[in-house]
């Protein structure tokens, strides 16, 4: 007979952590691959909801294994897209996914923290986030620089899985709205981060 161990909520919460949250070791080069590949709708709507001009300076905050940064610089072809994430592992993948693009001076990597980033205000013409902003230790900090770091109102996007909005709705810095895509197969929910 063979004995199994039966893993309660915490080992699963860990896993979870490790693969996803603040991925590391093994289960976080899986993670990064089942997100580099579970978000090539959710960035085909994160890209349809931006109005990108071929010049624009674009931040993405939390780019994981930089799928998104791709769909981006293929918008803004004289400009430049800026991934931070603070998983080295999610840099190291997100390095490899854009080498060409980060060799042609069109994308930047960088490991920072949402909650200081390391540029001025207004640096950027647009900011974005995807399925990060929920797992930010401290969103009341985030936001307003989050906000600040953006030279077009309303230019200020995070997207995210509905398992996120619980912790949204919390911040006074956000204003939550749905929008069904037509090419996601469920409801993407948008938070735009105002200046307040």
């Amino acid at each position: 007979m063979i004995r199994t161990k039966r893993i309660g909520m915490e080992e699963i919460m860990k896993i979870l952590d490790a693969a996803f949250a603040h991925p590391r070791g093994l289960l976080g080069r899986l993670g990064g691959t089942i997100m580099a590949r579970g978000s090539a709708e959710r960035n085909i709507s994160t890209v349809a909801q931006l109005t990108i001009h071929p010049g624009d300076h674009i931040l993405d905050v939390g780019c994981g294994p930089g799928a998104l940064i791709q769909a981006l610089a293929k918008c803004t072809t004289d400009g430049l897209v800026k991934g931070i994430d603070t998983s080295p592992l999610m840099l190291e993948q997100a390095t490899r996914r854009n080498a060409r693009l980060i060799q042609l001076g069109r994308v930047q990597l960088q490991r920072a923290s949402a909650l200081a980033l390391p540029f001025a205000d207004a640096t950027f013409d647009i900011a974005v986030s995807a399925n990060s902003v929920q797992l930010w230790p401290d969103q009341l900090t985030g936001a307003p620089k989050y906000a600040a770091c953006s030279n077009r109102v309303g230019k200020l996007l995070s997207f995210f899985s509905p398992c996120g909005l619980r912790q949204m709705t919390r911040s006074k810095h956000w204003v939550i709205f749905s929008r069904s895509c037509s090419r996601a197969p469920v409801s993407v929910q948008y938070a735009v981060c105002s200046r307040t």
